[in-house]
């Protein structure tokens, strides 16, 4: 007869669980040894020796980076020692576990909400030959787990010592709880209703085999014999699988989240241990791992298991994937950041391993930037995979397998993983990335991942279990332990018969990241153009004055820079100790950034041939360069070289604003003191309702709120409604604040008309400005509108003390341009996206993400917002709006709280952004000019000079350095404006030779030269990347 009800089997099943051991005995005498904090990079502070009894029951207490050492020892009992023995222990928390000195594995539990279980470590047999048990733990928070509790206020949390005892394993009976679990979870997958009566019958009898309720060893031999009769039953059932899913352990270790960045260097201790051990007992098992920077932290702190991993690596179980510094956030980073995170983290690999990997590993991110496959392909990398879009809140994403398509032409091989990126090797997961793979018809196999992740752990023994019952199993697709390149290599056999997708892979899910933890992506972009102007004056000056390029430090400080780029730093969206570490890590990228820099053009300019004293004024762009500099002078003037004479005004400080004309690109040019003003002038109009100047002419209402913006030199008014008004709106979303931007957002908000007070802040030569100062709750904001002369675009200086929870602040401008998409600047050049909601698709846009710049244009006008640190956007018909501040809470109480300083600018061009110059007035807008004092010298510099010009077809000099092997150096380029030509480089700077390399600056083809310049042809949004010697 069969059992109607599955439960029956379910309530049977559960009482087969005593059986698993032979034996068992708690270790309940344990001893206190010590307690501290970690403080990172291995170093620990610790008290005294406490070496405290505890016992079995006790409680203990643990919050942010605690260490705890517990440690008791044991006698092994003879009948242990050659039998299979289990130490199951649950404190709560994390710990790293040593038996007799040796790393063996770690622990976790989901005691106290924390997030995933795990008990149990296998003891190795060598161990129990020695006759003792000595056994060190390393207890720590399970900080996603503390999480709730920390933002609600706690300092601690309190866990129990619950269960330590060492089991003798009946491997028999184990192996029959494997079998009929198994069994029962693939009855419930598999969908034939054939194949489940015939999974449900072996099932329902081989339990009725076991004689429940008797002696002990009657009960073990029933079961001995239900489970021989259990396979061969299920050898019986007939079924050809039509597909495969190949299986990779694997596990996503967040560098940052719910724990501090040096919480992640256990982390990674503890994962690694974890499949270490489980990789020497199972010698099929296969796992991936990315991101050099944990491979890096474990190098330094834990040399024993780093030199297993590298064993691991070498004999084919440990797969090296990404090839990546850390997994970057790849909306906000630039591009040539992205180019860094491949170049430090390959030759991290190359150097310590001997292998790359062909594929690009991204499984959580928020959002992918067209400029990806790009990087990707001319990075020597094919693939590319993630999980994230998986999470979609408004559209499924369309394919699994698919090529894409960047925004230069470069195509890639795509794949996304239907199971989750930190999966079960279970029935369900074969059959969700069976049934889900939508490009079965000409790809019959698919990809999961096993591992628990996020705060890593990695693989359990329960799951290689489970993968060596699950390789061909009736109702189910077979399935494989296997790595990510062996998948692809086959799916690319296939890849003309796949989809296109020839666009970004916007994230429909997680667009507050966009403008969470304003300083955050403030010090992003400040660094990333710091660093790149660092390599570059280094390498100027070690071309001509014998300066040191400094290699290393100038890795180090870009390591700072790309750790926090990590995708739950870069985004704002970890907690708030995390978001703290970040500001000394910025306050070092400026320190030493700066000082490189400024070193390396003082050094330049010693050797400037100046008739009399005054400054070099350094323009570190491609193009030349017309823009406010201001120089501390100690009250006097300056004048060009050259005779020209600058608009200048001497500031109340004694400091001199001026205005410095036709700077050489990548050069300087000299102006010298004068004593007295010279007779240039400019001249901006100023009242509290008008700022004008011969290009613009900008009108206030009574409260500061613009009512125009009129471009006098080409007679069109642009805004057609108000103009940098600022709003709030309420933004209550889901629990991940941070994360999280709804559309709701829009239903509620509060434009800030009134104004506390409207000033005059300054009427000179130089410029106008206006000071509005307004207050929203408790918030206040103060903005001084500039205006200056010769220019035609309206800066807005902003300063905002921040006070609120669950706003966003919005800066909104209703232009007078008629188009359906506008255009965003992303890494390597520009999308457009729809400013309407025509369809779902569209309508899921609502928010946007854009480097420096957003447009809206028609024809033969348009209207740019320029921002020297914000990314968030949205344009709807006719109005851009600017995302500045959010006030998230999850998982950072104070996200966002305090004093935040930002400019934006309001561009109105004509022609298109590409022709009206939008990128060249956006990348002014961010890299300031500087000034470097010069004394009289005979030096055999002149007065005005350009080390490396580009022209032609423009093209943006994204980056200057030294090659990594020292041969020669390094210049990129990419083109930013969606058209095709030739460009010339002419350097100023010794060389003889010209040599096209990679992304990874491997050489492919010499370039023919023409005396001190190159030319070369290249197409939309293409980097271009070349070796000069």
């Amino acid at each position: 007869m069969k059992t109607p009800k599955p439960m029956v089997l379910e309530f049977m099943m559960r009482q087969l669980k005593k059986y698993r051991d032979f034996e068992s005995f708690n270790i309940e005498n344990w001893v206190f040894v010590k307690e501290g904090k970690y403080l990172g990079d291995g170093k620990y502070e610790y008290g005294e020796e406490l070496n405290i009894p505890v016992k079995l029951g006790d409680d203990w207490a643990a919050t942010h980076d605690c260490s705890k050492i517990y440690t008791a020892s044991v006698e092994i009992p003879e009948s242990y020692k050659n039998a299979k023995v289990y130490l199951e222990i649950d404190f709560g928390g994390e710990a790293l576990v040593k038996l007799n000195g040796w790393i063996v594995g770690s622990l976790s539990s989901t005691m106290n909400r924390g997030w995933k279980s795990r008990d149990t470590i296998i003891v190795d047999s060598k161990i129990l030959e020695s006759g003792v048990l000595n056994i060190e733990l390393e207890l720590a928070v399970d900080s996603a787990g503390f999480c709730d509790y920390a933002m609600d206020g706690a300092k601690s949390i309190t866990y129990n010592f619950a269960k330590a005892r060492l089991c003798r394993v009946d491997e028999e009976c184990e192996a029959f709880i494997f079998d009929t679990d198994l069994l029962l979870d693939s009855f419930k997958a598999a969908e034939d209703e054939y194949i489940k009566e015939s999974l449900y019958k072996v099932l329902d009898d081989s339990i009725h085999m076991v004689d429940f309720d008797f002696d002990d060893s009657e009960v073990r031999q029933s079961i001995y014999k239900a489970r021989e009769y259990l396979n061969s039953e299920l050898k019986k059932i007939k079924f050809t699988p039509q597909s495969e899913v190949v299986m990779q352990g694997h596990s996503h270790i967040d560098i940052a989240w719910l724990w501090r960045i040096q919480e992640t260097e256990r982390k990674a201790a503890r994962t690694f241990a974890n499949n270490l051990s489980l990789m020497d007992k199972y010698p099929e098992f296969k796992c991936a791992q990315s991101q050099a920077i944990v491979y890096d932290m474990t190098k330094r702190i834990y040399p024993a298991l780093y030199d297993r991993i590298k064993e691991k690596v070498k004999n084919g179980q440990w797969e090296i994937v990404g090839n990546v510094w850390v997994e970057a956030d790849t909306n906000i980073a630039s591009g040539e950041s992205l180019i860094r995170q491949l170049l430090y983290g390959r030759e991290f690999f190359l150097k310590e391993f001997g292998v790359v990997s062909d594929t690009y590993w991204l499984p959580d991110c928020f959002g992918f930037s067209w400029a990806l496959p790009q990087i990707i392909r001319r990075s020597g990398m094919k693939y590319f995979i993630t999980a994230k879009l998986c999470g979609q809140d408004t559209n499924r994403f369309p394919y699994t397998s698919f090529v894409w398509k960047g925004h230069d032409g470069s195509e890639i091989v795509g794949y996304l993983a239907r199971t989750h990126y930190q999966g079960d090797y279970t029935p369900s997961d074969l059959m969700k990335a069976q049934k889900e793979n939508d490009q079965r018809d000409v790809f019959r196999k698919a990809f999961g991942m096993y591992g628990y992740g996020d705060g890593g752990g990695g693989t359990t023994y329960a799951m290689l279990e489970r993968a060596k019952r699950l390789k061909a199993y009736p109702g189910l697709p077979s399935s494989k332990t296997g790595t990510a390149g062996e998948f692809f290599d086959e799916l690319n056999k296939v890849r003309d018969e796949l989809p296109v997708i020839n666009d970004e892979l916007y994230y429909e899910n997680h667009r507050g990241t966009y403008t969470s933890q304003g300083f955050i992506k403030k010090g992003n972009r400040k660094g990333e153009i710091l660093l790149c102007e660092a390599e570059s004056a280094s390498l100027i000056a070690s071309a001509l004055s014998g300066f040191e390029y400094d290699k290393d430090r100038l890795e180090s400080v870009w390591k700072i820079l790309l750790t926090n780029q990590f995708h739950d730093i870069l985004p704002g969206t970890s907690i708030h100790e995390a978001m703290e570490d970040c500001r000394p890590a910025y306050e070092k990228i400026y320190s030493e950034g700066g000082e490189i820099k400024l070193s390396a053009l003082k050094a330049v300019s010693s050797n400037i041939g100046s008739p009399a004293e005054g400054v070099a004024v350094w323009n570190l762009s491609n193009h030349t360069v017309s823009s406010e500099v201001v120089i501390d002078t100690d009250g006097r003037y300056l004048r060009a070289a050259d005779g020209s004479e600058p608009i200048q005004t001497l500031t109340a400080d004694g400091k001199l604003k001026m205005l410095a004309e036709d700077i050489p690109p990548m050069g300087y040019k000299v102006y010298l003191y004068s004593a007295d003003p010279l007779g240039a002038k400019g001249g901006v109009k100023v009242t509290t309702r008008l700022l004008e100047n011969d290009c613009l002419r900008v009108e206030l209402d009574e409260n500061g709120i613009i009512t125009s913006i009129y471009d006098k030199v080409n007679s069109r008014e642009t805004l057609k409604g108000r103009g940098n008004l600022l709003s709030v709106f309420q933004d209550k979303c889901v629990h991940e604040t941070a994360w999280n931007l709804e559309l709701n957002y829009k239903k509620k908000r509060w434009d800030l008309i009134k104004a506390e007070s409207i000033e005059i802040k300054e009427q000179n030569d130089v410029c106008g400005i206006i000071t509005i100062r307004r207050r929203f709750n408790r918030s206040e904001i103060v903005q001084d509108i500039t205006l200056r002369a010769n220019e035609n675009h309206v800066e807005f200086d902003t300063y905002v003390n921040w006070q609120e929870r669950d706003k966003i602040l919005k800066a909104a401008f209703d232009v007078d341009i008629l188009n359906t998409y506008a255009s965003f600047e992303i890494a390597h050049g520009a999308i457009k996206r729809p400013n309407h909601a025509n369809n779902s698709y569209d309508k899921a846009r609502f928010e946007q993400c854009g480097h420096k710049w957003a447009d809206l244009s028609e024809g033969d006008y348009g209207v740019s917002l320029i921002t020297d640190c914000k990314y968030g956007y949205d344009v709807f018909g006719s109005v851009m709006r600017i995302s500045l501040l959010r006030a998230p809470n999850c998982p950072d109480r104070t996200a966002d709280s305090g004093e935040h300083r930002f400019k934006y600018a309001y561009y109105p061009h004509k022609y298109t952004w590409q022709l009206g110059g939008t990128v060249q007035k956006a990348i002014t807008f961010n890299k300031e000019l500087c000034a470097v004092e010069v004394g009289k010298n005979g030096g055999k510099l002149p007065v005005s000079y350009s080390f490396a010009e580009t022209s032609g077809k423009y093209v943006v000099l994204d980056a200057l350095k030294k090659a990594q092997d020292g041969n020669g150096y390094i210049l990129r380029v990419y083109e930013p404006e969606q058209s095709r030509g030739t460009v010339k480089i002419t350097l100023n700077l010794p060389f003889s030779k010209v040599t096209e390399c990679n992304l990874m600056e491997v050489d492919e083809r010499d370039i023919e030269t023409d005396g001190n310049s190159f030319s070369f042809e290249i197409k939309p949004f293409e980097v271009r990347t070349f070796r000069i010697r």
